[in-house]
Parts: C-alpha cells; structure tokens; sequence
C-alpha cells in the first residue's frame, strides 16, 4: 500500500512538471509546493543526459501522447480545423485540464466546453458570418464527443427485435415501458451537422452549414453509431423517456412541455417508434 502511495506521489509530480504553464524552473516549483519534491529526490542524476535534460525529453513524450489521444477522440475537428490550428488548442486544453482520470477516454471530455470559454468575444462592427464560423468547430466537436460516448456505453445488442408495432390502443389501455439506452447522447447545436459531418470525414467537398437551431440524437444499433436529426419535440421525448419508463406518462409530460396536444402526439409517436427502434434510440417491452 505504501509503495503505490509512493508511485502516485511520483506520477502526479511528474504531471505537474509537464502540465504546469512556463518554463522549468516554475514547473519544478509549482510540484515541490504540491507534493514536497525537488527534481533531485525523482530523476537519477547519473549518465551524460542531466536532470533537466531528463525532465525535458519525459514532458515532450507525455505531452505528445496526450496529444495522441486528443487526435483520436477529435479526428474529425483535426481535419477540419487544419493540423495548426487543433494543436494550439488542444496544448492550451491539456496545460488548464490535465488529465485526472485513471483512463485517457475521460482526457478530452471538457474539449468542447474549453472551446466555447476560449471563443474570442464579439466586437462591435464584427462580421457575423466570421461569429457563426467560431462557433461551428464548438459544435463539430460536441457531435464528434458524443459519438466517442455512444461508442462505449451500453447499447441494444442482444435485445430481442420486436416486430410489432405500438398502435395507439396498445399506449392508452395497456402500460407500454420503454426505455433507452445507456449509448443515447441528446444534442442542441447550433447548426444542422450530419451532412457536413460526413462530408469531411469523407473527404468530399462541402459548404459550411448555416446556423439553424438542431435536435440530434447519437446512438449504436449493431455497433454501429447512429446520427438521428430530430424536432423539438422528439428530442424532449426522448429526453423524458430516459427517466419515466411508461410511454403515456412520457407523451403527456411531452406535450404539456412542448404546450402539444397529447392526443395529436400520441399518434405522432406511434409512428415515430419504428424509426426510434431502427436507430437505437428506443425499444419498448
């Protein structure tokens, strides 16, 4: 137990010294002030290769393997944004959230928040095309995020495939349960990004979608991810139906929230179903 204690003493000093902003002599003062180590009592100072140069050559490989990852997670906004310009944000990321997790899925979760703080602000007299421009790779990145959780939650595989359909008997005199799971990742953006999306993942050319307020729900079916553009009001019933597993009470609370008919969506709903199954993103009992 106390040899581990040891270790990830040692490991987060040394992740002070690589995450910290400024030179060496601030890193390695910044660690001594959290953990009470000076870089004589961690790195051998034996061989050729000094203490610093030491320091020097683990704080570019561990930065550069964090930069991996966030390469992976954002291969799509790397693409997009240029090789340049992803990389100065994503060091700026890892310098103000540094890796805390036992697992490196969890190193680029903030990513897209981070993006929305940094945006530069508006000034007077801006173009607002130029505005719209910013916030698209904010979006970009939620979307991409979103697919890496819907990756690697639970998902539908061996559920039973229903044939049936719900009809609109089956929700008002029996109690139909539903649920969705744990892969469904709900999404408000800014801009409608399926065909964009895909365009630059596949190369092709593409324009630059306009602002449009989106509904989008990221799910697996088959271990496939799924991308569903939705309404308003599909998107709220899904929301609902993630907490309240009884169908009628779920339309209900739907249309008192989208100030609906219930009975409208309810016939609504019994046609949305089998497209809900097909992606992922709903399944009843």
């Amino acid at each position: 137990m106390v040899k581990d204690q040891k270790l990830i003493l040692l490991q987060n000093w040394l992740k002070a010294v690589v995450m910290t902003p400024g030179y060496i002599p601030q890193k390695l003062g910044r660690a001594k002030q959290l953990y009470g180590l000076s870089e004589t009592d961690v790195v051998a100072d034996q061989g050729k290769a000094s203490v610093y140069a030491r320091l020097n050559v683990y704080s570019s490989g561990y930065l550069l393997r964090l930069l991996d990852c966030m390469y992976a997670d954002y291969a799509i906004s790397k693409k997009f944004m240029g090789d340049e310009v992803f990389d100065s944000f994503a060091k700026a990321y890892l310098l103000y959230h540094p890796s805390t997790s036992f697992t490196l899925y969890d190193l680029g979760k903030a990513f897209p928040s981070f993006l929305a703080k940094t945006k530069p602000p508006v000034m007077p007299g801006d173009n607002d095309e130029m505005d719209d421009f910013m916030d698209l790779p904010i979006a970009l990145t939620k979307l991409e995020r979103a697919r890496q959780e819907a990756m690697r939650a639970p998902g539908t595989e061996g559920n039973v495939h229903r044939d049936e359909e719900i009809s609109i008997q089956n929700v008002f005199f029996n109690v139909v349960k539903v649920f969705t799971p744990g892969c469904l990742q709900l999404l408000e953006l800014e801009f409608s990004m399926i065909q964009f999306f895909t365009s630059v993942y596949r190369d092709l050319d593409y324009e630059l979608p306009s602002p449009k307020k989106t509904f989008m729900a990221v799910s697996r079916k088959n271990f496939k991810v799924t991308m569903t553009e939705l309404t308003e009001i599909q998107y709220f019933l899904l929301a609902i139906c993630q907490t309240e597993p009884n169908l009628y009470d779920a339309i209900t609370a739907t249309a008192l929230r989208c100030k609906v008919s219930a009975s409208v969506l309810l016939a609504d709903v019994c046609l949305w179903m089998p497209l809900f199954q097909k992606n992922g993103l709903m399944d009843w009992a």
